[in-house]
């Protein structure tokens, strides 16, 4: 059997390695009201290269948290990104979210029996930014869910 190696994917996933902070906008959802908050990224890279692993932290205006563990990989057969997502509201993944880069921007998909999340994601030196739209149960439009803007932490 031949082993995974590393490859274009993996060294992609080494500019978001760091700490983030940063404000985010949030869009009314069915698990909370249009809100602001402020959150945290710690993204470290892991296993030799072929992960890089996030903590997740978000504050809300309300004083309300949601946490997320997030994995992020590359499959050894397609060369797409994956990303394994744990988070506070306790739904395990099904699946990973799986997608690639264009460009500086990678762009993943999560599909859940819950609907599909599209998460665009660009690190840019000193900046992140990340946005998410939503896509629920039998509507065939993504509406804007997450606008963030994160700046890298001083190390």
């Amino acid at each position: 059997m031949d082993m995974p190696r590393l490859g274009p994917a993996h060294e992609a996933l080494k500019a978001f390695v760091g700490d983030w902070t940063g404000t985010e906008e949030l869009a009314a959802s069915p698990w909370a009201p249009a809100s602001t908050a402020h959150a945290d990224c710690e993204y470290r890279l892991a296993l030799n290269g072929f992960a890089v692993v996030q903590h997740y932290r978000q504050r809300r205006e309300d004083g309300s948290e949601f946490l997320g563990h997030n994995v992020f990989t590359a499959d050894p057969d397609t060369g797409e990104t994956l990303w394994y997502g744990f988070d506070s509201y306790g739904f395990p993944p099904e699946s990973p979210a799986r997608g690639g880069w264009t460009g500086g921007t990678l762009t993943l998909e999560k599909k859940t029996a819950r609907g599909i999340a599209r998460h665009r994601l660009t690190p840019d030196g000193g900046t992140l930014t990340h946005e998410i739209a939503i896509r629920m149960g039998e509507n065939p439009t993504y509406s804007p869910f997450l606008r963030a803007r994160y700046t890298r932490k001083e190390q």
